[in-house]
């Protein structure tokens, strides 16, 4: 999986604009990197950028020792800029015909474990000239839906429902489940789970989780507070409490462990997320289509396909 800093501006004509400039320097975080990485003298790169903010009439960015940083004004222009490049990519694609480029995609780790990862062969076999970056993001749902509305990412892989204004649709769903010790007692009720010491990984999904309980007892108290799923099932295994992880997350199984449902079940949907014209995009469609298809997704998650939930069979799920 390449990182967050394999992009590339460099090859297309219709972006050896001001518009590249400013998506280098952005992405560097440095004038002379950016230059280096688009291949321009640095003299040139600074007089792109100057021709950029006097045409809009602001600063975008900070020049100083530590490199350049954006302004106010300059994370919103290139909010609009990173989607300018992404549109440019789609009509270049299009004239052209054949798919190559760089695709960007951000997920959270048990989606990019259980859905994304298993494909990327057969989408490279099918598309050689197309690079998959994939971000991993800390949670499911806030930072997916951040990169996708900044232009970072052409697609997101998030827990729906998504913020108005994004695209979504469904794709898979996994159940939460409760983890303690295999030789605790069971949590049946949710007084039993209050009576429990409860381990919260406070990623997005932890108020999600929390507001579900609240909804059908009171709100959850938690006695240790973490942001590492590994370090809170390994809490768990020694004794010190639960904690309330989605099925993806916790396959599979570390010994020691076994998972129980919700007095009141609770089910993640996950699904695809784009814009409106990122659902278009050539890229998005090619990969959507070879790889997040109900059918892929169930074949390549092996045993543990029979206990999730695929899009025809979403409707219903508790949430």
């Amino acid at each position: 999986m390449a990182s967050r800093h394999s992009r590339s501006h460099g090859p297309s004509a219709l972006l050896r604009t001001p518009l590249s400039a400013l998506l280098a320097v952005a992405e560097a975080g440095s004038f002379s990197e950016a230059a280096a990485r688009l291949g321009l003298a640095q003299s040139t790169l600074s007089y792109a950028v100057k021709q950029a903010e006097d045409a809009l009439g602001v600063v975008i960015f900070e020049r100083g020792r530590r490199g350049a940083r954006l302004t106010p004004a300059g994370q919103a222009v290139m909010v609009h800029a990173r989607h300018a490049a992404l549109s440019i990519q789609a009509m270049e694609l299009t004239a052209h015909g054949q798919l190559r480029g760089t695709l960007r995609l951000a997920a959270c780790r048990s989606i990019l474990t259980h859905v994304v990862a298993p494909a990327l062969r057969a989408f490279n076999d099918s598309y050689p000239q197309v690079e998959v970056v994939v971000i991993d993001t800390r949670g499911e749902h806030d930072e997916v839906a951040h990169l996708v509305r900044s232009g970072d990412v052409h697609l997101g892989l998030g827990r729906l429902p998504m913020p108005q204004g994004l695209i979504t649709a469904p794709l898979v769903a996994d159940e939460y489940l409760l983890v303690n010790a295999a030789t605790a007692p069971p949590l049946r009720t949710w007084d039993d789970l209050h009576a429990a010491r409860f381990i919260v990984c406070e990623e997005d999904c932890a108020p999600y989780v929390a507001a579900h309980i609240a909804r059908h007892s009171r709100a959850p108290h938690p006695a240790i507070r973490l942001h590492d799923a590994g370090v809170a099932l390994g809490l768990v295994a020694e004794g010190h409490g639960f904690t309330i992880l989605s099925r993806l997350v916790v396959t599979p199984l570390p010994r020691g462990l076994r998972t129980e449902s919700l007095p009141v079940p609770l089910w993640r949907t996950t699904g695809t997320v784009t814009t409106e014209a990122g659902a278009l995009h050539p890229l998005v469609t090619a990969f959507t289509a070879l790889a997040l298809t109900p059918g892929g997704i169930g074949a390549r998650a092996g045993g543990v396909a029979r206990l999730l939930r695929f899009a025809d069979q979403l409707g219903a799920l508790p949430r």
